[in-house]
């Protein structure tokens, strides 16, 4: 996803590090030795039902990420914010291998004392059709970024994602708000499964898609003739068309809106301030702008999640868009329909300044 002091110039970088729709590979590789898939356990959810009604009453919240880096600062700012209670974190097919990622993020839940969040993962392809990133890009995300990770002398029980999905809304005892940085996969496949959770989604909030603004697949792809998809939408259409068309309240933060909040290196030095979860954000985000050298980089999964937890942050527009699930050049396009009924709200030009101060009083302090 484009960004930096030109988007044209760094945009490649910064894909490689932080796109949120990802790419398919023919056959997953098998996971670390502490890292091996378990037969799913039951979450015990009724455990995490007992937040007090009334203004304290916290979010009760499904993470959903596709394996990006910036979707992991993602989870952890929402770890680090007051009102926020995780109920599941699930992986999608996209950027990484999602039964193979799901082992790091329960690594890192457990060693920042939240070991008892259920953990799902997802099948390791799209609905149908649509646009995988490469394989390099994947191993990454396979091997974490490089991310030095404490090894495991155990491996963590997940569960089928869509299925997590359907037991956490329904077993919740009030509606649920979904934050989704990466493909739709999982949660088109949870509708499928039981329509009736709709009843129980009180919002969803995502990361993706290009409305106003050019798409970024040529940051991976220089040769492709699509100028207008962005990453997450493309990687499975077919699943964002379905979401789109669910009736469900979303709330989309799109290239639009991510291309406005920019961080430099030394805007992230005062989250070394901060806990353990703020260090880690802070470490993840020194080596991407080390190692390539960046000046400013955009911050994808990070502004999505700070625009749902401070609404304040930026204003959403209604408006009704379709998605381009044809083989072509507009594949994977979140297209505006004129005059039709709006289907979801848009943030398009994000309070920057806000966004940055959200993420200064949750990391330094």
């Amino acid at each position: 996803m484009d960004s930096g002091n030109s988007f044209s110039v760094i945009g490649l970088t910064l894909l490689v590090l932080f796109a949120a729709g990802c790419a398919a590979s023919t056959a997953a590789p098998a996971g670390p030795a502490t890292c091996s898939f378990v037969p799913p356990a039951s979450p015990d959810l009724t455990a995490r039902a007992d937040e007090p009604a009334g203004s304290s009453r916290k979010m009760r919240l499904l993470y959903d990420d596709d394996g990006s880096r910036d979707g992991l600062a993602a989870l952890l700012y929402l770890l680090g914010t007051p009102g926020t209670s995780i109920q599941a974190v699930t992986i999608s097919y996209g950027e990484a291998h999602p039964s193979l990622y799901i082992q790091h993020v329960g690594c890192v839940l457990e060693n920042l004392g939240f070991g008892d969040i259920p953990l799902g993962a997802g099948q390791d392809q799209p609905l149908a059709g649509g646009m995988p990133f490469p394989d390099w890009l994947r191993e990454l995300s396979d091997n974490f970024w490089d991310y030095p990770l404490p090894k495991a002398d155990k491996p963590y029980p997940f569960q089928d994602a869509p299925s997590l999905m359907v037991s956490a809304i329904l077993q919740s005892p009030e509606p649920v708000t979904l934050f989704v940085s990466g493909p739709f996969t999982n949660l088109a496949q949870a509708l499928q499964l039981d329509p009736a959770i709709k009843e129980k989604i009180s919002a969803v909030y995502f990361m993706g898609g290009a409305v106003y603004v050019p798409g970024n697949i040529t940051g991976l792809i220089a040769d492709s003739d699509n100028r207008v998809a962005e990453w997450n939408i493309i990687a499975d259409p077919q699943a964002a068309k379905a979401v789109f068309e669910s009736g469900l309240a979303l709330y989309m933060v799109p290239l639009d809106a991510t291309h406005l909040v920019l961080l430099s290196q030394k805007e992230i030095h005062p989250w070394r301030q901060g806990d353990e979860k703020a260090r880690m954000v802070a470490d993840l985000y020194d080596l991407m702008f080390n190692s390539l050298k960046l000046k400013q980089a955009e911050i994808f999964d990070l502004t999505a999640a700070v625009v749902m937890r401070q609404p304040e942050s930026c204003i959403f527009q209604p408006l009704h868009l379709e998605v381009i699930t044809q083989d072509g050049p507009t594949l994977g396009q979140t297209r505006v329909v004129p005059d039709a009924a709006p289907n979801l709200y848009v943030c398009l030009q994000p309070d920057a300044d806000r966004v940055k101060q959200s993420l200064n009083e949750t990391f330094a302090r």
